[in-house]
């Protein structure tokens, strides 16, 4: 019997919206396209065969065998979760039979708490709970009466010993045998006892905290849910394997990295793991799982310096109280030039680190082992992937901000799969840094890690002049004469590329200038917004100094912002 498959994808004929956990009350089903609603209707044992999991939402794959018997039918899936969307449903089918799939109907049902799977489930446990609870009881019994034998025994010798005494004619060493049989089985008896006593109360609390959880999942009315049914018309029976799938919310996945440097060998050790989180309303037990990547838009980026802008600061205008307020009077031009505050600066809105893109590739990352996920919500982790890269290390420092160089490593992802935005533990070998959020880093692109702070490169910042240079009797301008020193210091065994930030002031206003700038050694970039970066290579111990030099000239007397 030659197989065959079936793939239909169909609109689900549904007139309730239930796109999330929460849904309206379902409507009437609208009659199915095709004709009239078959007769005959096969309720489908199913289970979960596999999980999709995107960082927003996950796809199910549910199984069941069936045979279908000659004419229109309808296989019933029920028990669906309602945070399903109604227009992912798909199925497909593969068997002996020979069938036509006419369409879909989903429409929402109401499951007795006695017939949920995990009032069931828990029912079962507790059913086979109360088994050994009542054999430990027995074992109980069964001991009591063995105690109750052998104090008869050692009633009856201490009785025969009187008598024998009485006579004068004891047999001490009757006695001695029997009072070591005595002393040995009451002993053992005693740590049976001790020892079935420990397993009647772990088996006691253990029925007790099933029971509570019972108690706690068991509705107090029938739960809504989800049932769909597959319209097919067989024209041959036979074996039918059917395939649904569909989408739920409520689910999603995010990637925990461990980033480990090892110095001495010039690479960085990778472990990817995903945190698995669900609260679709169904459980995922022994699935076969795979997680989902997407491209996200985001970026991370370290803190950086603002430009350094200098103006002249003018007073505002006194308020008179009779006269009108004016929403414009802070933007007039008063004494020539303009009043201007520093706004703040612009900076990009942050994007929720998951982002799914339904069109296009993805690649996935399959699960070896099958993994339970229970519609709790908790965090479940599954292993991904480990491996090694070859890393730069380096140091940065910016220490008008902070007197501190900062370990980085730049790192080449090389794997064939993008890093996706999540938290990151870091590590220098086998001690513990800090954590961060890492940015989306496609494959083949460079992401900066930074592994916090390293003492052993010292750092100095020391402003060694600010002197007011006098004007002369007809000069209209002041001037201020600014000298900066940055020491950096190798205190390590080895050498060490540090890369120093630091900035000269840019003027916004033409009336002043920033003028004499003399900066040794050179900087090896300059931006436009004053920011300066120098590239130093210090060897084992050794020190080496920046120095920024500069004058600011300024109209005389006028107040300075930013100075």
């Amino acid at each position: 019997m030659r197989p065959i498959r079936i793939l239909a994808s169909f609109a689900v004929l549904f007139a309730s919206s239930f796109g999330g956990v929460f849904s309206q009350a379902p409507k009437e089903i609208p009659p199915r396209l095709s004709g009239e609603v078959p007769q005959l209707s096969i309720q489908a044992a199913s289970r979960i065969e596999s999980v999709t999991i995107f960082p927003d939402r996950a796809t199910i794959v549910r199984r069941s065998q069936v045979r279908p018997v000659l004419g229109a039918q309808s296989v019933v899936f029920s028990g669906l979760p309602v945070s399903l969307l109604a227009n992912s449903l798909r199925v497909a089918g593969r068997g002996t039979a020979v069938v036509k799939i006419l369409g879909l109907e989903a429409a929402a049902e109401f499951q007795d708490a006695a017939l949920l799977p995990e009032v069931k489930k828990l029912e079962s446990e507790i059913e086979a709970q109360t088994l050994v609870l009542a054999k430990l009881k027995g074992d109980a019994e069964v001991l009591d009466a063995q105690e109750k034998f052998v104090l008869s025994i050692e009633a009856s010798t201490a009785a025969k010993a009187g008598e024998q005494v009485a006579l004068g004619k004891p047999d001490t060493l009757s006695w001695e045998k029997v009072l070591d049989f005595l002393g040995t089985k009451l002993g053992a008896l005693k740590e049976r006892r001790i020892s079935l006593r420990a397993a009647l109360d772990a088996a006691q609390a253990r029925l007790d905290k099933l029971r509570q959880e019972l108690d706690a999942i068991r509705p107090q009315r029938p739960r809504e849910s989800r049932k769909v049914s597959v319209l097919l018309e067989a024209s041959k029976p036979g074996d039918l394997t059917l395939d649904l799938t569909y989408t739920v919310m409520n689910a999603r996945w995010a990637p925990l990295y461990t980033f480990r440097a090892l110095p001495e060998t010039g690479e960085v050790e990778i472990s990817v793991t995903g945190l698995i989180q669900q609260r679709s309303g169904e459980n995922w037990e022994n699935v076969q799982a795979s997680l989902s990547t997407s491209s996200p838009a985001l970026d991370s980026k370290p803190g950086e310096l603002e430009p350094w802008t200098l103006d002249i600061y003018t007073p505002p205008p006194p308020v008179v109280r009779s006269a009108p307020k004016r929403a414009d009077m802070a933007a007039r031009p008063v004494g020539g030039v303009m009043a201007e505050a520093a706004a703040p600066p612009e900076r990009e809105a942050e994007l929720d680190t998951a982002a799914v893109v339904e069109s296009g590739l993805h690649l996935n990352f399959e699960i070896k082992r099958p993994v339970d996920v229970p519609s709790d919500g908790a965090p479940h982790k599954v292993p991904i992937d480990a491996q090694k890269l070859k890393i730069k290390i380096d140091y940065t420092t910016t220490p008008k901000l902070k007197e501190t160089a900062f370990l980085r490593g730049t790192m080449k992802n090389t794997l064939p799969y993008p890093l996706l935005p999540g938290n990151a533990d870091l590590f220098i070998a086998d001690d513990y840094v800090g954590s961060t959020n890492l940015g989306h880093v496609p494959a083949d692109d460079e992401a900066k890690l930074f592994f916090g702070e390293d003492r052993q490169v010292k750092v100095l910042y020391e402003q060694v002049k600010r002197e007011k240079i006098g004007a002369g009797f007809l000069s209209k301008t002041d001037r201020l004469h600014l000298v900066t020193r940055i020491t950096v210091q190798n205190l390590r065994r080895t050498a060490v590329e540090v890369e120093v930030a630091d900035q000269l002031p840019v003027s916004r206003n033409s009336k002043i200038e920033v003028k004499d700038v003399v900066l040794q050694p050179p900087a090896a970039r300059k931006a436009e917004t004053g920011i300066l970066t120098w590239s130093l290579t210090l060897g084992p111990q050794e020190k080496k100094e920046i120095t920024l030099d500069f004058v600011i000239e300024y109209p005389k007397d006028a107040i300075i912002i930013g100075i």
